[in-house]
């Protein structure tokens, strides 16, 4: 009892304790068939160009997907590379250096939702790589 009260004590006298780092992949939308950001997905992206500064030295993934509804399989590995594409070149504008990320393609082959509307599909996922806390 004494060693619990003990670390409570502690913690209050620590002050708050700081957030603790993101752990789900930043997703992007984009509408049917484009890969033009939206002002949602700039903002998205704009957090996450924070969130690389913050973290030093870490590799930025964004993962290109498409959705069922966007044509065949073929095409939407080359849509969903051109949404990673402008996720990662967005990145940049907001100084993430081009060799901090690296871009991958799934297509429909990844789908976030397997049912119901296609809209979740349609997306960039951003994830950190290791050393970056995510």
């Amino acid at each position: 009892m004494r060693i619990i009260l003990a670390l409570a004590a502690a913690a209050v006298l620590a002050g708050p304790v700081a957030a603790a780092p993101q752990t789900a992949p930043a997703t992007v939308h984009f509408e049917l068939d484009s890969d033009a950001l939206d002002a949602p997905g700039r903002a998205r992206l704009d957090q996450t160009a924070e969130q690389y500064r913050r973290g030093g030295s870490q590799q930025v993934i964004l993962a290109g997907h498409a959705g069922r509804d966007e044509g065949s399989p073929e095409y939407t590995v080359g849509l969903s590379q051109r949404r990673a594409n402008t996720a990662r070149d967005y990145l940049v504008t907001l100084g993430v250096p081009p060799g901090a990320m690296t871009t991958q393609a799934f297509g429909q082959s990844r789908p976030a939702a397997d049912t119901g509307p296609d809209a979740a599909n349609r997306r960039v996922e951003v994830t950190f790589g290791p050393g970056s806390g995510w």
